[in-house]
């Protein structure tokens, strides 16, 4: 019978009739053994009901099999595709992640760095961070592998690799669209000041506007909380002054609560007021009328990331590396005429509920 106890590697050998060495070996997956010896000690590790102790198993090895990874907003259905995509490829391995969110807080986002660092993750991942090269390496010293997503800076050591949104790119595309869509008094809905991500694509939308010859208002760009709620917020405080053509949004989820104003000004989109959004999150397809955006294709982004990190994992002395991730265009009902055909939308519905 198994020990009332908890269970040792000890109490699985004698239950097995075998040495603790055997027992450990086939714990660690060691080749050389018998079917029939490793199906023994098998069968006694379920009777017993023993666990390894993966933190004494971290002493001896000194890896804990785990990779911390710091998102700035667990609400945003980006990020849970994002990670999705990031888990799949790190499946397969030993690996698991360790997830913290910052809320957008950047003190929080400092503990939950020293958190990770602390309980001794093997690398690190962070979306969006606001800390320098010069905090981050003082936080995590030079051996921590480390990937950045959305990073102002260049790899600030050899086993960093940085990946980018071509957020610039997209952010003018986006605002060309809506240019040659007819629409010239166009507002930026921006992502929190100071974060890079919202600098590139006001970057992109001025040089839009400065190649069609149009004037540039900075009372125009409104740094917005990136939400449906911040977007709804800001958009009712605007439209109460000012009358745009069309809104170039940040983010879907800002695009959403800008379209939850216009309904409530009378504002018929996209007859009354255009809206672009970015990322292209499930909901943008499923919008009334559907939104145009900028797709993020944030599942492969996630995979992307996963693999980067694995590489650092394996290739210790790897160069630093920095990844343009791309984004494209995708045209539907909000900017006017969309480019989906009544079979594309089905299609889009039905991938959303299988």
């Amino acid at each position: 019978m198994p020990p009332s106890r908890k269970p040792t590697i000890k109490d699985v050998a004698s239950y097995a009739g075998v040495s603790i060495k055997t027992v450990s070996n086939v714990i660690n997956d060691w080749p050389y053994l018998t079917p029939e010896t490793r199906l023994k000690v098998q069968k006694a590790i379920a009777e017993v009901g023993y666990r390894r102790n993966n933190t004494a198993r971290s002493l001896v090895t000194g890896k804990t099999n785990t990779i911390g990874v710091i998102i700035p907003d667990i609400a945003n259905p980006f990020f849970g595709a994002a990670i999705r995509g990031c888990e799949d490829i790190l499946y397969e391995t030993e690996y698991s992640l360790f997830l913290c969110n910052t809320n957008e807080d950047v003190k929080r986002e400092r503990y939950n760095i020293n958190l990770l660092v602390d309980r001794g993750v093997d690398a690190l991942i962070l979306w969006g961070t606001r800390l320098s090269s010069t905090e981050l390496n003082s936080i995590l010293g030079s051996d921590l592998p480390l990937v950045t997503v959305e990073f102002d800076e260049a790899p600030c050591r050899q086993n960093h690799t940085c990946i980018n949104i071509d957020n610039t790119h997209g952010a003018m595309i986006a605002t060309q669209h809506l240019i040659e869509q007819g629409y010239k008094n166009i507002a930026h809905m921006a992502g929190p000041f100071g974060r890079v991500t919202s600098q590139r694509r006001v970057q992109g939308y001025q040089q839009a506007l400065q190649a069609a010859d149009i004037p540039f208002n900075p009372e125009w760009v409104v740094n917005v909380n990136p939400t449906t709620s911040g977007g709804y917020q800001a958009a009712r405080k605007f439209l109460k002054s000012s009358r745009p053509e069309a809104f170039f949004c940040y983010n879907d989820l800002i695009a959403l609560g800008v379209s939850i104003a216009a309904r409530e000004f009378d504002l018929e989109i996209p007859k009354d007021l255009a809206i672009v959004g970015f990322d292209d999150i499930n909901l943008a397809s499923i919008f009334s009328p559907p939104l145009t955006t900028i797709r993020i294709s944030q599942y492969d982004l996630g995979k992307l990331t996963g693999q980067a990190t694995l590489d650092l994992l394996l290739h210790k002395e790897q160069q630093p590396i920095t990844i343009q991730f791309p984004v494209e265009l995708i045209v539907r009902g909000s900017s006017g005429k969309s480019s989906l055909t009544t079979e594309d939308q089905n299609a889009i519905w039905k991938s959303l509920v299988s």
